[in-house]
């Protein structure tokens, strides 16, 4: 899944969120997750719908 500099679809991109990395959720937007990426460090927005958020786990 894409991570995204703003919360739209429409956004730069800024990285890639892979199923299985871990994530940090500092706030929300509506659908969208400002998310830090365990595993790469990056940070961005990401769609909540590709989100499974009990273990703040990435499923795309």
């Amino acid at each position: 899944m894409t991570i995204r500099a703003k919360a739209t679809a429409t956004s730069a991109a800024v990285g890639v969120l892979y199923r299985g990395h871990q994530f940090t959720v500092h706030r929300s937007s509506g659908n969208w997750r400002h998310i830090a990426d365990k595993t790469t460090g990056i940070t961005g927005w990401a769609s909540g719908t590709y989100l499974y958020r009990d273990v703040a786990m990435c499923l795309d």
